[in-house]
């Protein structure tokens, strides 16, 4: 049942504020929506482009480029670790599958364009991909999102960077609800 949590919410609630807390709940959970979908886009993304360079340009095969980009696509959610990570993993799995295949590439050509593979992709991650997607699916500036991410993971480390959107648009959406009358709330929630 979808109205069990807002039901569970609302006992909790005087009732002049029930009316703020479901339009605050229902917001929450239409944004955070939207930003599980846009990390999704930007899984699959990450993942077309490693596969198209992965293939195209240091000529892995097909297959194992596909399941090498999916993984970085999946990893890459994870703040600096997850790139690292995956870029780490897919060229030593990349070098062994040309090696299983019984090829004999030049292996410090082979890495380099595997390693910079991986970055090209990454850095197309950092600069277009994150701003845009996180800032469209949660309503908010790209310089908003890069500040929330940064002070998250000054504050908490990798996991405040994983949960720094999702709380952000918690705590705007509430404070639009509750707090409209302060000019820093109505500026940081103009695009909402």
């Amino acid at each position: 049942d979808n109205s069990t949590f807002t039901n569970m919410v609302l006992i909790f609630i005087p009732d002049k504020y029930e009316q703020n807390t479901r339009r605050a709940i229902s917001s929450v959970n239409s944004l955070l929506i939207r930003y599980f979908t846009g990390i999704s886009m930007e899984t699959i993304c990450i993942t077309v482009l490693n596969t198209l360079g992965l293939h195209f340009i240091c000529g892995v095969s097909f297959q194992m480029s596909v399941v090498l980009a999916f993984l970085s696509g999946i990893l890459n959610v994870i703040p600096y670790i997850g790139p690292l990570t995956a870029g780490a993993f897919g060229t030593l799995m990349a070098i062994i599958s040309f090696y299983s295949a019984g090829a004999d590439p030049a292996l410090g050509a082979l890495t380099i364009k595997l390693i910079a593979t991986f970055s090209i992709t990454h850095l197309v991650d950092v600069f277009i991909f994150q701003p845009y997607i996180y800032s469209n699916s949660v309503k908010a500036h790209p310089l908003e999102i890069f500040l929330v991410i940064l002070i998250a993971g000054n504050v908490a480390g990798i996991v405040g960077m994983l949960i720094a959107i999702p709380a952000y648009t918690v705590l705007r959406v509430f404070a639009k609800e509750f707090f409209s009358n302060f000019k820093v709330v109505q500026k940081l929630t103009d695009r909402m």
